[in-house]
């Protein structure tokens, strides 16, 4: 009897083996995951960590090259939001001779190719006076600031170097405004996959449509640290409530009906500091938590989570995406989700 049923499990096995090893090519053909999120939720460096954490992984000389100006770009176009705010708010510089480089890079380009090293300079004295500092301190509330402007500051004298070449941490958080469609193949040990990043403003979702066929999961990114601050696009909508409405339009979509849902609570980092002194109650009236980063984000995932109908699983993870450490240890979680999806897809079929 015993022996009987060993011959059965072995020859099931087997059985298995053989139609994973049939269906392997096909598997791998229909391994997509679409990287879905508003604008600025952190999608494109998931993206960007997935070329650094997969097999043989990490940026070419050439990959770091190519975001030189895009590195010097942000340093231009964020510090001129600075002055610009700067003059709204009727603050003033600490002294004429950085009235002036306010003047000077105002009438500059902004794009990264006008770089020059006086720029740069000019740059790294406006970062230091007391005016820009106090300016900085209404951003979210007054204007709108890249995440990362604050680095790329902070970094601006290895950027004067003629021999500057930008690093992997650079290139994270080199901000690029995600337009169209992004793919790419990226291979692990026990898995390959295609992953699809589409612009997140509210003008290139219309392109969305085309890429939902033949999903594996959705990898949908919230910026968690966003609760107070407003669109672009619109500022009189709140990020967190546009994010919301998003999650619900696609989790409920009968395009993902039965589709796998990976949820990323992103820029906890962010986060952390900001709930310190920010309420969030400013988003949520009924949230009574207080300033606590537990009891906060807690109560934003269930808010996510409450606005599921269907009836497909949804997974969740709290991230950083700048920090490849933890992108690559929950990616490991993610592909053990996918593959045994893949083989009970498998076993059905």
């Amino acid at each position: 009897m015993g022996q009987c049923f060993s011959d059965d499990a072995t020859k099931a096995s087997r059985d298995l083996d053989i139609k994973l090893q049939k269906d392997g090519k096909k598997m791998r053909e229909e391994v997509k995951l679409l990287l879905i999120g508003p604008g600025e939720s952190g999608k494109s460096t998931i993206f960007k960590q997935m070329k650094v954490i997969q097999e043989n992984g990490g940026f070419s000389q050439e990959d770091l090259q190519s975001y030189k100006y895009i590195v010097y770009g942000n340093c231009i176009t964020q510090m001129k939001v600075l002055v610009t705010a700067a003059s709204k708010l009727n603050i003033e510089f600490s002294n004429d001779e950085n009235r002036k480089r306010a003047d000077r890079l105002q009438k500059a380009p902004m794009f990264g190719d006008s770089w020059t090293t006086e720029m740069g300079e000019d740059i790294k004295q406006l970062w230091a006076d007391s005016g820009i500092k106090k300016t900085y301190s209404f951003r979210d509330r007054e204007y709108q600031l890249n995440d990362s402007a604050v680095y790329f500051f902070d970094n601006i004298e290895r950027f004067l170097s003629p021999s500057y070449l930008p690093t992997k941490d650079d290139v994270l958080r080199a901000r690029v405004r995600s337009t169209g469609i992004e793919e790419a193949v990226f291979t692990f040990s026990d898995l390959a996959f295609r992953m699809v990043d589409v612009g997140g403003q509210r003008s290139e979702r219309r392109k969305w449509i085309h890429c939902f066929g033949d999903v594996t999961a959705i990898l949908f990114c919230v910026a968690l640290s966003e609760y107070d601050q407003t669109l672009r696009e619109e500022d009189t909508m709140n990020r967190m409530k546009e994010s919301l409405l998003l999650f619900d339009e696609v989790c409920n979509s009968h395009w993902f009906r039965n589709t796998t849902f990976i949820v990323f609570f992103n820029k906890t980092d962010l986060f952390a500091e900001k709930i310190k002194t920010i309420d969030l109650k400013i988003c949520f009236e009924n949230y009574t938590g207080g300033n606590n980063f537990e009891a906060a984000s807690n109560f934003i995932q269930a808010r996510f989570l409450e606005q599921n109908q269907s009836p497909h699983a949804i997974y969740t993870h709290m991230t950083c995406a700048i920090d490849t450490q933890n992108i690559d240890f929950i990616f490991k979680s993610i592909r053990e989700t996918i593959l045994k999806k893949i083989i009970n897809d498998v076993m059905m079929y």
